[in-house]
C-alpha cells in the first residue's frame, strides 16, 4: 500500500498572516477533528510560496471542534490574497489497490507489521566511557568504543552518571546514520530518551569527576509509532511478554531534550543477549522514519 488519504480545502488569505500568526479553514464536508487523529503529512500549497509542509516545521496544524488552525512558522509574512490549498492527511491509505474498503469515508486502511528488535546484549553503564574526570570532552574508552566511536549492538538509549551538577551533551548517529544530539538537564545523571546506534562525542558543561557513560535497555524503533495504543502485542522469544514501556515517536520539531522521533520500547525483562524482543504494531506508513533528528 502506497497511496495516502488526503482531503483538500481551498481558499484565499483574506489578510496578511505574520510569522507565528495563524489562520483558519473549515473542515471538508462531512469531516471533523477525529478524521485527522495521528495524521501528520499536512501541506499548505500556495500560489506565492510553494508547498509549506508540517513535517518540515514551517507550518503547524491544530484541529478544533469546527475549524482547522494553521500557524505560519516560515519566518516571513504570508501576503493577503494568497491562494491556498490545504491538504489534510487522514492517516492511512485510500483503499485502492490491495486494500478495498466497504466504506472509504468511515474506514481507513492500516497494516500490521512485526517489528523485530533482536536480542540486545546486557546494558553496559560504562560501555562508552569508563570512570573518569572530565574538564570538557570525555574520552570514549569503554568496551563498546574503538577509534573514537562507540558502537551499540542495536539502537538504544544512553545512560550516564557523574559528580557535580552539569549538563551532559551526547552526539552520535541513529540507525540510519543521521546525526543525533541529546542533552541532559543540569544534574548528575542521564537516562536518555533517544535511541543511538553510535556515539561520537560526550561533553560536559563544567568539570566533573566519576563520570561514566553507557547503554540502557530502552530500544529504538525503525519506523514512526504514532501512539502506544498502536502496539497490539509485545513478544519475548516469540511468546506474549509482560508489559514493557512503549513510548510514541515525537511528532514535533526535535530538540536536544525531546524524546525519540520514531519511538522506543523498554522491555519488561532486562536485555541479556539471548532474549529476543518484538512488537506487533499497526501502522499507516511503514516507510516513514519520523521527523528529522536534532543535530545540534
Amino acid at each position: 500500500m502506497t497511496k495516502k488519504t488526503f482531503d483538500v480545502v481551498e481558499g484565499v488569505l483574506a489578510t496578511s498572516v505574520a510569522d507565528a500568526a495563524t489562520f483558519t479553514v473549515g473542515y471538508p464536508a462531512g469531516r471533523g477533528p477525529n478524521d485527522y487523529i495521528s495524521g501528520r503529512d499536512h501541506i499548505v500549497a500556495t500560489s506565492n510560496y510553494g508547498e509549506l509542509k508540517a513535517l518540515d516545521g514551517v507550518i503547524s496544524v491544530a484541529f478544533g471542534a469546527s475549524l482547522v488552525t494553521i500557524t505560519n512558522n516560515t519566518g516571513r509574512a504570508l501576503a493577503a490574497g494568497t491562494r491556498i490549498f490545504v491538504q489534510l492527511d487522514r492517516f492511512g491509505f485510500d483503499g485502492s489497490g490491495e486494500a478495498r474498503l466497504a466504506d472509504p469515508i468511515s474506514m481507513t486502511a492500516l497494516s500490521t507489521v512485526r517489528v523485530n528488535l533482536g536480542a540486545p546484549i546486557t546494558a553496559d553503564p560504562n560501555g562508552v566511557c569508563e570512570t573518569q574526570a572530565v574538564t570538557d570532552d570525555a574520552l570514549l574508552n569503554g568496551a563498546l568504543a574503538a577509534d573514537g566511536v562507540a558502537t551499540f549492538d542495536v539502537p538504544r538509549n544512553v545512560v550516564a552518571a557523574w559528580t557535580t551538577a552539569a549538563v551532559l551533551t551526547v552526539t552520535g548517529t541513529d540507525a540510519y546514520g543521521n546525526v543525533v544530539v541529546e542533552s541532559s538537564a543540569s544534574g548528575t545523571a542521564l537516562t536518555g530518551k533517544k535511541a543511538f546506534k553510535t556515539i561520537t562525542a560526550v561533553a560536559f558543561s563544567t568539570a566533573v569527576t566519576g563520570a561514566t557513560v553507557g547503554t540502557g535497555d530502552v530500544l529504538g524503533l525503525p519506523a514512526f509509532l504514532p501512539g502506544k495504543a498502536y502496539v497490539t502485542r509485545e513478544l519475548e522469544d516469540g511468546n506474549a511478554a509482560a508489559a514493557g514501556t512503549v513510548v510514541a515517536g515525537v511528532d514535533a520539531v526535535a530538540t536536544a531534550a525531546t524524546g525519540d522521533v520514531r519511538g522506543t520500547y523498554d522491555p519488561n525483562s532486562a536485555c541479556n543477549g539471548t532474549k529476543a524482543f518484538a512488537l506487533i504494531a499497526t501502522l499507516a506508513d511503514q516507510q516513514y522514519a519520523g521527523r528529522p533528528q536534532y543535530a545540534g
